[in-house]
């Protein structure tokens, strides 16, 4: 099932951008105006109206795209270490601006441990990194739980202000991270 909003445009003739006649009521005045096709939009829009072309515009909040864990440092025979760190990254629909310090918590072990965010700002990729703990275990690889992107204080934004939709889709545990901080006997 879709869920969204129908959004229909009237265009404004030359009769609506110019001022109202104050002699005149609303009824009088010749407003010129034709009815165009709908469209059903899926996900947040902020209408806006560019002057350029003297039409009301619809932009589409920025949504996440994709989430995975991509890389790490340290890592031996794809097993991480206290010490080591490992990258995960979003994949925005749009490019984005991010202020602030958002977070990307990961799943380590059946703990819940927030990556924070390092950089992408001004692109649609957007990189976090969290710094494996001593006495962490994961046997089946760092996982992220479904809509675990939260923005920490800060913004995830597009070029006209849509504040970025944070939901997205859980990544299940990952072979290629696993995690054994526990020194061998």
């Amino acid at each position: 099932v879709l869920v969204g909003t129908l959004v229909g445009d009237t265009f404004q003739g030359p009769q609506q951008t110019r001022a109202p006649q104050a002699s005149l009521d609303g009824y009088s005045q010749s407003q010129d105006a034709a009815a165009r096709g709908a469209q059903l939009i899926i996900g947040s829009y902020r209408p806006g109206y560019d002057a350029s072309s003297q039409a009301l515009r619809y932009t589409l909040a920025p949504t996440v795209v994709s989430v995975g864990l991509t890389s790490s440092t340290g890592a031996q025979s794809e097993t991480l270490n206290a010490g080591d760190v490992v990258y995960a990254t979003v994949v925005m629909s749009e490019s984005v601006t991010v202020t602030g310090t958002p977070q990307l918590t990961l799943n380590v072990g059946g703990s819940q441990k927030a990556a924070s965010y390092v950089s992408g700002s001004g692109s649609n990729t957007l990189l976090f990194s969290y710094t494996i703990q001593s006495g962490q275990t994961d046997t089946g690889g760092i996982s992220v739980d479904a809509n675990s992107l939260t923005l920490n204080g800060g913004s995830i934004t597009d070029a006209v202000g849509n504040a970025a939709t944070l939901t997205h889709s859980s990544v299940t545990d990952n072979a290629s991270y696993k995690v054994d901080t526990t020194a061998p006997a």
